[in-house]
């Protein structure tokens, strides 16, 4: 998480906009649980109960310079909200999300990445980045 931090600062600084307090608590709510893929509002709920009171205004911009960044992805699970989720380089994954409880689970498979490649390839394109999400019913659920 250190070399990120560094990473972001260097960021900042690039566009000229310090590293500050808040920016550094966002950063470490995101960071310090990489398989849970919070909201900007669980992040203001998780930052209210250790004590931080930021606005949702300032979240939002911090997610968004942290996107921008290439540090932390946002993502869609198919609600009216992005879902952010730190950019670690790690394997190709997905997730998988519940339709009716919501609950979201990765899942990963050495061939996700190959295939999807070999899609873009066939036709012709560069492939930079890719989201997958899978929609469904976990096994409580069904």
């Amino acid at each position: 998480m250190k070399r990120e931090l560094r990473q972001f600062q260097a960021f900042l600084r690039s566009r000229g906009l310090k590293l500050t307090r808040t920016r550094a608590l966002i950063f470490k709510k995101i960071f310090s649980h990489p398989s849970v893929h919070p909201n900007a509002y669980e992040l203001r709920d998780r930052l209210r109960r250790s004590g931080h009171h930021i606005s949702l205004a300032t979240i939002y911009r911090t997610l968004n310079l942290l996107v921008k960044s290439g540090l932390v992805s946002s993502i869609d699970l198919g609600e009216n909200h992005s879902h952010f989720e730190p950019g670690r380089p790690r394997t190709a994954h997905g997730h998988l999300i519940c339709l009716a409880c919501g609950r979201v689970l990765e899942f990963s498979h050495p061939d996700i990445q190959e295939t999807i490649d070999a899609i873009g390839q066939k036709r012709g394109f560069r492939l930079d980045k890719f989201s997958l999400q899978v929609f469904g019913f976990c096994e409580k659920c069904r």
